[in-house]
């Protein structure tokens, strides 16, 4: 009898689970229409971001492209495990945006980003979420870069100079390292700027050829590897379809990944203990991590004790979370967009001649500095080719939120813990909300007193999301970008090779896929 039991058990008990499953996170919900989701993959099999063999070979943005076409405005999908309402015009951006007590952080970043960095300001949400923002917000405001603009040009200057050595006097010289190089620039120019801290990435890719001590060589590569090994832990916990658990399981089992962490870890302490050793206490803090070490809690034990609502200060775990996360974000999102102009303006010539005209016009030369703000506002055709570059590269799918209340939206109930998404991918390129066609690379669209969609929707425009979630460093990410575009433009001029077929990848953001690109320096 005790073996027939146990047996029917070892039968039965997959059975349940794989129900239970199914019926939670891979089910069709309400009226809405959408694909009924598979086991695992959701939808991403059926609308072919996903293969048979678990490779991902789209974009999710093309998923939702998908659903849009088949379903209209409206529509639910399953990305793996992850479920979300998907609204796609720009009154419904603006219901999501706008009230900010129903419509609060998406569940997903917790079961994402939140199994790699817990402590992350996006993962959290409430008195915590204000706890962290106090010490991180007013320091990524864009006035508090004016003075370090100058290291944004030498770190930008030291990348020119390693294209100088590698293209300069070479015609039929490709290269295929645009977005990793950028990746490389915005990783130094992130950390110098927020954690005073110089990771030393640009130097190596200079030195590479001429370094013989191999100690001098572990220093510079270990944190890259390790960074490398963390974000692909992130890559595969968004693209796999596993419940967060099931994750989580696998991260904490995984031993390259956590010694990776812990390379990261040891990192992030070694920033802390620097700027504790270099601050004073007596004077304000002058950057985001003396602003993060000034708000640690003086009695960890204590502040455990009380309400999360009185609380105040970070932890030493909370600071190391926020300085991981704040590398990620600082870096990958910028060097991908900086990838993606390149992109678009090697394919034409005259947005580029245009900038450097207009350079040229205000007066700046490779050898003005940078450091007035008046100045770069009156560059305003750049300030339209790098809207235009926000809103054409595609980086992400949109911003998703999760209720903390029952809500309708176009008179359709959404429930408590539902998660709904603005997609602007979709709506920054819908021919319905733009004048000039919305697909092509078009900055002029943008610029002057009659420019044909400078007066558009403002709710179809949000590549830093919208609302209280929207991202905190878009100020600064601005700032960078604009400085970057403006000493490429002095010393560069990037130029389409022949048979150049650039396309897109799902990576933890969406970056740019076998694009490779030409240089002619000025």
């Amino acid at each position: 009898m005790f073996w027939t039991a146990l047996l029917s058990s070892i039968i039965i008990l997959p059975i349940v689970v794989y129900y239970y499953l199914k019926w939670k996170y891979y089910t069709l919900r309400g009226g809405i229409p959408g694909l009924q989701p598979e086991f695992k993959y959701g939808n991403l099999r059926q609308l072919r971001i996903m293969t048979s063999k678990e490779h991902v070979i789209d974009s999710y943005v093309y998923g939702f492209q998908k659903m849009q076409k088949q379903y209209g405005d409206i529509f639910q999908i399953w990305i793996g495990s992850t479920h979300y309402y998907v609204f796609c015009r720009p009154e419904h951006a603006e219901r999501i945006y706008s009230d900010r007590h129903i419509f609060d952080r998406a569940d997903v970043r917790t079961k994402t980003f939140g199994l790699i960095a817990e402590d992350f300001l996006i993962t959290l949400i409430g008195s915590k979420y204000k706890r962290h923002a106090k010490a991180i917000v007013p320091m990524l405001r864009k006035h508090r870069f004016k003075s370090q603009i100058s290291i944004i040009v030498n770190y930008v200057d030291q990348l020119i100079h390693i294209w100088k050595d590698r293209y300069e006097n070479q015609d039929d010289a490709i290269c295929t390292c645009i977005l990793t190089d950028n990746q490389q620039l915005m990783l130094d120019t992130f950390t110098r700027l927020t954690f005073d801290y110089d990771l030393g990435n640009l130097k190596h890719l200079s030195k590479i050829a001429k370094l013989n001590d191999s100690e001098d060589k572990i220093k510079l590569l270990e944190l890259g590897p390790a960074l490398s090994i963390w974000l692909d832990a992130l890559r595969r916990v968004i693209t796999n379809g596993m419940p967060s658990f099931v994750n989580d399981f696998l991260l904490k089992t995984d031993k390259k990944y956590q010694n990776a962490l812990r390379t990261l870890e040891n990192n992030a302490e070694n920033i802390i203990r620097k700027c504790q050793q270099e601050m004073d206490p007596n004077k304000r803090p002058v950057n985001l991590v003396a602003s993060l070490v000034s708000s640690l809690q003086k009695d960890e034990a204590l502040e455990r004790r009380k309400p999360e609502k009185e609380q105040t200060g970070i932890t030493k775990r909370e600071l190391i979370g926020e300085v991981l996360g704040l590398i990620l974000g600082g870096y990958e999102t910028s060097s991908t967009i900086l990838a993606w102009f390149i992109h678009f303006v090697s394919k034409k010539s005259e947005v580029q001649q245009k900038m450097k005209e207009e350079l040229k016009q205000q007066g700046i030369t490779k050898e003005t500095s940078l450091d007035n703000f008046d100045l770069l506002d009156q560059c305003q055709y750049i300030d339209c080719v790098l809207k235009e570059t926000l809103r054409l590269a595609i980086t992400s799918f949109g911003s998703p939120r999760t209720l903390l209340d029952d809500a309708i939206i176009d008179g359709i109930k959404i429930r408590k813990g539902d998660t709904v998404v603005s997609p602007f991918s979709l709506m920054q390129r819908d021919p319905r909300y733009w004048k000039l066609d919305p697909t092509q690379f078009i900055p002029e669209r943008f610029f002057g007193v009659d420019a044909p969609d400078a007066n558009h929707n403002p709710f179809v425009f949000a590549p830093f999301g919208g609302g209280h979630r929207a991202c905190v460093g878009q100020d600064l990410a601005r700032l960078e970008l604009k400085v970057i575009i403006i000493r490429y433009m002095l010393f560069v001029t990037f130029v389409e090779p022949p048979g150049n077929n650039c396309n897109h990848r799902q990576q933890t953001i969406i970056t740019p896929k076998e694009f490779a690109v030409s240089m002619k320096f000025d």
